[in-house]
């Protein structure tokens, strides 16, 4: 059981930390600063602590990907609103933005992921068969 609260914690922090750093420094990485970096950390912890909350109350929600994108990406706008001010656009437009892109990010990562783990498990039982 801890290490399932752990996974829920860490999945969308590894996803807004990222999404938010790329946002914020407008895709030009080579403008990244600790400064910047502890924002985007910062963001990312508030993320993965509020999905970890709203899990306390129920986990039916997971088995449906596009809520979990959905929830996943509207935690880190609200993160991303309370860090710091936008860089661009007007008063929301850079939470909504990378609120988008957390999102579209935990899409991906959950195709990707399944097509892999689907991959690798029937990698693992054909070496198992001819043995």
């Amino acid at each position: 059981m801890p290490i399932q609260k752990i996974k829920i914690f860490l999945t969308p922090f590894c996803e807004a930390t990222p999404a938010c750093l790329l946002v914020m420094l407008q895709g030009n990485i080579w403008l990244a600063t600790v400064g910047h970096l502890q924002k985007a950390v910062e963001t990312g912890f508030i993320t993965g602590a509020g999905v970890l909350i709203l899990s306390l109350f129920t986990h039916r929600w997971f088995g449906n990907k596009y809520l979990v994108a959905g929830i996943t990406g509207g935690m880190c706008f609200i993160a991303d609103l309370l860090m710091h001010p936008t860089h661009f656009g007007g008063f929301t437009t850079e939470a909504i933005v990378t609120g988008t892109f957390t999102a579209i990010i935990s899409l991906v990562a959950n195709f990707v992921g399944k097509k892999l783990f689907i991959h690798g498990r029937a990698r693992l039982t054909k070496g198992q068969i001819k043995d």
